[in-house]
């Protein structure tokens, strides 16, 4: 069965996959070809009869849930939103800068006239780099969602400046930026939904981290509902019905009523999805109630009816929380040899190990009676090294900061200091401990641009590499 599956930044990919095959097969071969590990911030959307924008239930069969199969049209979309300190791969990042971007110019991020001149900025140079007056163009609509006024007008010198100032910075660095400016919103991570309210009148129904949104068809904020005062979410044909607790300890129905049953259920879903992404530990006997009761429902099947429902759809198919996506993936990452902690800024030290050869990094002259396939692996090894060295969050300084009382070392001190989390262990931080590791990237540069590598010296043991714990290209030193 072919897939066209359309990526944030509005590229076709064709995915072919089984007939029979679930949501997740479809999703992991697209994921598997842009080399993400980070899978479950993801979800594949299609749109219904009724113009509906839905996601596909991982756990069905595609089949089973398009209207139509010859190909089968999906949209990647981020489903779950995080913090840009806690994506590990540059591929993830760069499509959540990408749907962020969408929603920028498609008007669902509002953000302030100051934030939208530095969102402008950014956005100038990760599509035409550094300014130039004859190729950069600017158009204020496109970035803010709004028409050309004096105001406006006087604020695109502004954004011109402050592109100006942006000179040189990588584009992986803009989209970091981007994307530490726009978490900050209130939008952020927020999923619309066209409803209307008991009386007819139309809403636009935000589920976000926090809570739930009810805004007017202009967006315009008219009652926030956070989730622990929410008693039940159900669901009933058209309708999806929130039963909330007031201050005054009772309770109250709130309806909304959309579209179509599918539309209904998609608002169910992303209540209940979210919530349990959010606010859960883990998802676990979710998950194992599930099965259970798809099992169940197979052998009623065998016995009773083959088209009987029990068992055959899944109310939400979510793998992990946002506390248990972070921990296996970065484990995949370190597994695949892949961490990505390259310097985001693009420019590395004098002497850096990780410069090639053409930049003064390890040459067969510079390296005086190494082999080639040895000064390779040490190159790798060095490299590795300065990796492990670098500020897990902004990945240009050095670790010098350790988080008390869980005491973590991933992070420089100015990276720490805007923590209130543990990024590893998610504990609170009660104060910061300024650390001085013995070994820093400046040793690095020593040991590669030195004339020879120098021998090491142990009080005890032999010197020399054993056979069966190095191989022939992995042997550092000779005695």
């Amino acid at each position: 069965m072919l897939c066209h599956v359309t990526r944030p930044d509005s590229v076709v990919m064709e995915v072919e996959v089984d007939p029979k095959a679930n949501g997740e097969d479809c999703l992991n071969k697209v994921c598997r070809k842009l080399g993400i590990i980070e899978v479950d911030y993801f979800g594949l959307q299609f749109s219904g009869s009724k113009g509906e924008n839905l996601w596909l239930n991982l756990r069905n069969r595609i089949s089973q849930q398009m209207d139509s199969l010859t190909p089968c049209r999906l949209k990647l979309r981020v489903k779950f939103f995080v913090e840009p300190h806690l994506i590990l791969q540059e591929q993830t990042r760069h499509l959540f800068f990408m749907h962020v971007k969408d929603d920028l110019l498609g008007g669902r991020l509002r953000c302030a006239p100051e934030q939208a001149e530095e969102l402008g900025a950014l956005m100038a140079q990760a599509e035409f780099g550094d300014y130039n007056q004859n190729t950069a163009k600017y158009f204020y609509k496109d970035f803010c969602g709004s028409e050309p006024t004096t105001a406006v007008l006087n604020s695109l010198d502004s954004i011109v400046a402050k592109h100006k100032a942006l000179e040189g910075m990588s584009p992986a660095s803009v989209e970091y930026q981007v994307l530490q400016l726009v978490s900050s919103l209130e939008s952020y991570g927020v999923e619309w939904h066209l409803a209307r309210d008991a009386e007819g009148q139309k809403l636009a129904i935000g589920v976000g981290p926090e809570g739930i949104s009810v805004c007017k068809e202009d967006f315009s904020v008219m009652n926030r509902i956070t989730y622990p005062i929410i008693q039940i979410a159900t669901q009933s044909g058209k309708n999806v019905y929130l039963t909330v607790t007031k201050e005054t300890s009772n309770s109250v129905v709130l309806m909304f009523k959309l579209i179509s049953t599918r539309a209904a259920s998609g608002l169910y879903r992303a209540i209940t999805e979210t919530h349990a992404f959010y606010r859960c530990d883990t998802v676990t006997s979710a998950v194992m109630m599930q099965y259970s009761r798809d099992f169940k429902g197979h052998l009623a099947s065998l016995f009773l009816n083959e088209n009987i429902n029990l068992g055959k759809k899944y109310v939400f198919d979510i793998r992990r929380t946002s506390k248990e996506a972070y921990d296996p993936a970065r484990r995949a990452l370190y597994r695949a040899g892949a961490v990505d902690l390259a310097p985001r800024g693009g420019r590395s030290a004098p002497g850096s190990p990780l410069k090639g050869p053409a930049e003064g990094g390890l040459t067969c002259a510079s390296c005086e009676g190494l082999s080639c396939r040895q000064s390779r692996a040490l190159q790798e090894r060095l490299q590795k090294l300065r990796e492990a060295l670098l500020c897990v969050l902004c990945c240009e300084e050095e670790i010098n900061s350790a988080f008390c009382p869980c005491g973590h070392m991933v992070c420089c001190q100015s990276c720490a200091s805007q923590l209130q989390l543990c990024p590893v262990c998610r504990s609170e931080v009660e104060h910061i401990q300024h650390v001085y590791l013995p070994t820093c990237t400046s040793l690095l540069d020593l040991a590669v641009t030195g004339t020879a590598p120098l021998p090491i010296h142990r009080a005890a043991g032999p010197q020399n590499c054993s056979a069966r714990e190095f191989n022939e290209s992995d042997k550092m030193c000779q005695t």
